[in-house]
C-alpha cells in the first residue's frame, strides 16, 4: 500500500481508495495528518539542519526551554530508551535491567534486550546486552536483583496490545527502585503526549520519561526527560557528547514539536471522551490507545487502517489522531463490524 494523500483521519492510497486511519501513523499524527499549523511551522524555519550537539538552531533551544524537565534529545523512540538505559548505568554503575512481559521498547540491541517479544529477540540473541530480568506486567516484581540499575516500564503497553496495569503498579515499582538504588524509566513513547489522556504519564514516579512518536508529528525526534534533574549531570563526561546523532535536535522536528506541545493539552478531555466511545464498542486500553481481537488485514480490506498488536499478532491496535471526531469513530467501528 502506498499512501498518496493524508488529511486528518483519512488516507488515500495510490489507487485512489480512501481509508479511515485508526493508526495515526503508529500514533505519530496526534493533530491529524497534514496539520496546517505544523506545515506552517516547518515552512517558517530559517535553518533546516544545524550541528546537533555542537551548534543548535533557535527552534531547538526553544524546544528545550518548553519541555518541563532537562532533556537529552534523540531521533527515534529507541534512541530515547537507549539514552534512559545508559543513564541508569552511568548513575548507578549497575548493568541489570528489569523489564516486563509484553513490553516493546524498540529494536536497537539495548532496547531489544528489554523488549518482551521473543520473536524479535531470537535472531539477535547472541548480541543482546544484559542481564535483563523479565517480570509479569502489572505485578509487583518483588525485591530487585542486586545488579539491577533500572526498571523500564510502559504506563500503557503499546505494541503489546493496550495493556493497562493496576493503578498502584507504577508506585510499587517506584518503591522497589528506591529500595534497590535503581532508576525507574517510564517508556511513554506510545502512551505519552496525550495518547492516554495525559501529557506525561508516569512522570509523578519516574526518574526518566521517554517520549517520541507524536513529539515530532511526522518528523523524527525523541527525548529522554530527566524528571530527576540530577541525572543530566551523569552525561558530563568530557568535551564531546558520547551519545549523539547527526540529526539530533533537528530544527524542523523541533518546530513541529513546539506546535504539538502547544496544541495537545487542549485535547486531553476530548481524548478521554473519544476513548470511552471505543471502550463502549469493546476496545480495551486507555484514552486513544486501544486494542481488541481482530485481523488487521481484514480491517484494511474494509477501508480501516489498524496495526497488528499483541505478542502473537492477534489484536488490532487503534491509535488514531487525537482530533478524530465522533462521526469518524462511528464510521470506522461500523466498517469493522
Amino acid at each position: 500500500m502506498i499512501w498518496a494523500h493524508a488529511d486528518g483521519c483519512r488516507v488515500v492510497d495510490s489507487e485512489g481508495r480512501e481509508y479511515l486511519d485508526l493508526s495515526g501513523g503508529f500514533g505519530v499524527a496526534a493533530l491529524g495528518h497534514g496539520n496546517e499549523r505544523v506545515r506552517r511551522a516547518l515552512a517558517a524555519q530559517p535553518v533546516v539542519h544545524a550541528l546537533g550537539d555542537l551548534a543548535e538552531a533557535e527552534a531547538t533551544v526553544a524546544l528545550r526551554e518548553r519541555l518541563p524537565w532537562p532533556a537529552k534529545l534523540g531521533v527515534t523512540g529507541e534512541d530515547a530508551v537507549e539514552i534512559a538505559l545508559r543513564t541508569a548505568l552511568l548513575a548507578t554503575g549497575k548493568a541489570g535491567i528489569v523489564a516486563f512481559s509484553g513490553a516493546y521498547h524498540g529494536t536497537g540491541l539495548l532496547a531489544l534486550a528489554a523488549t518482551g517479544f521473543s520473536r524479535f529477540r531470537a535472531p539477535f540473541q547472541p548480541w543482546l546486552p544484559g542481564p535483563v530480568f523479565r517480570r509479569p506486567f502489572g505485578r509487583d516484581p518483588g525485591t530487585l536483583p542486586a545488579s539491577a540499575g533500572c526498571v523500564i516500564v510502559e504506563p500503557v503497553q503499546g505494541r503489546g496490545g493496550a495493556g493497562v496495569a493496576p493503578s498502584h503498579f507504577l508506585r510499587t515499582l517506584r518503591a522497589r527502585c528506591d529500595e534497590a538504588g535503581a532508576l525507574l524509566v517510564v517508556d511513554a513513547i506510545y502512551a505519552g503526549l496525550g495518547r492516554v489522556g495525559e501529557l506525561w504519564p508516569g512522570a509523578d514516579v519516574a526518574d526518566v520519561v521517554c517520549v517520541g512518536k507524536a513529539l515530532g508529528h511526522g518528523l523524527p525526534i525523541s527525548a529522554a526527560l530527566f524528571v530527576n534533574r540530577r541525572l543530566e549531570r551523569v552525561w558530563q563526561l568530557g568535551p564531546e557528547d558520547v551519545y549523539t546523532h547527526t540529526h539530533t535536535g533537528n530544527p524542523l522536528a523541533c518546530a513541529a514539536a513546539l506546535v504539538v506541545l502547544d496544541e495537545v493539552p487542549r485535547l486531553l478531555e476530548r481524548v478521554r471522551e473519544a476513548g470511552e466511545r471505543f471502550a463502549a464498542a469493546g476496545w480495551h486500553g486507555a484514552g486513544l490507545l486501544r486494542a481488541r481481537p481482530g485481523d488487521a488485514l481484514a480491517a484494511w480490506r474494509r477501508g480501516v487502517i489498524v496495526v497488528p498488536a499483541g505478542e502473537d499478532g492477534s489484536l488490532m491496535s487503534a491509535t488514531p489522531p487525537l482530533t478524530i471526531t465522533d462521526a469518524e469513530i462511528d464510521e470506522a467501528l461500523e466498517r469493522l463490524r
